[in-house]
């Protein structure tokens, strides 16, 4: 299990890690909410309160649409009166859940879908991740969270997750398909990597330059690349 920071507003518990995680939270208070993403929820206790929303309006709900997150996001709670209750949570792919305790006005960019959930006071919305990450697999748009008040998210990655702290002036390179998080102030620029030959046929190409100080998160899997793997072994479709 892996935790950016010790501190957590809700109590949380991640099993199954680090090839099939999945995150338990514990609601003990009428006031506690949590908001994730439509089909994160695995299962919960039978008296957990859920409403379906566009939070921040419909062009919010579009900007989260745009970076591969949910338009619409469900929001768990308990009623007043009510025992404590459990719901689960788990990422689309198989991997780890990576838990980060945001301050006020802290911002971390997330590659696509990797947020799961939060409480809700983390903002979710949209970042426009370049020209070049559209070639790099990660899409045009990437996800932005902010904390609006002090808070807590829970986001996944495909396959092995690591946490990287950049000392001030190191510099690390990631494969822009397998970066999974950074914190949204870290330096960094979205480049290729080796000549045009190396770019077209070398099987690498874009990739993201971090200068420290920061943190960053890599998976070491991508969703591109496996369904770039499937695609010869799916069946053809023939007109008559």
């Amino acid at each position: 299990m892996l935790k950016d920071k010790d501190k957590s507003f809700l109590k949380y518990e991640i099993t199954g890690a680090p090839a099939f995680a999945v995150v338990r939270i514990t609601l003990d208070n009428p006031g506690q909410k949590v908001r994730a993403e439509g089909g994160a929820m695995v299962y919960m206790d039978g008296h957990i309160n859920m409403e379906t929303k566009s939070a921040g309006g419909v062009m919010r709900g579009l900007k989260r649409k745009f970076s591969g997150e949910s338009m619409f996001q469900n929001f768990f709670s308990i009623s007043d009166g009510s025992p404590p209750g459990m719901v689960a949570f788990a990422h689309g792919a198989p991997g780890d859940i990576v838990h980060l305790h945001l301050e006020q006005g802290e911002e971390w960019v997330l590659s696509r879908d990797a947020y799961i959930c939060g409480t809700s006071s983390i903002e979710v919305t949209s970042k426009f991740g370049g020209f070049k990450g559209v070639l790099g697999g990660e899409g045009l748009m990437l996800t932005k969270i902010m904390a609006e008040a002090d808070g807590d998210a829970w986001i996944g990655g495909y396959g092995y997750v690591e946490r990287h702290e950049l000392e001030p002036g190191q510099e690390f390179v990631v494969d822009n398909g397998v970066m999974m998080a950074y914190q949204a102030g870290i330096q960094h620029k979205v480049s290729k990597v080796g000549g045009r030959k190396s770019f077209m046929l070398g099987g690498e190409g874009v990739v993201i330059r971090y200068t420290g100080p920061g943190v960053v998160y890599t998976q070491n899997r991508e969703i591109g690349l496996l369904a770039s793997l499937l695609v010869p072994h799916l069946p053809i479709q023939r007109s008559s």
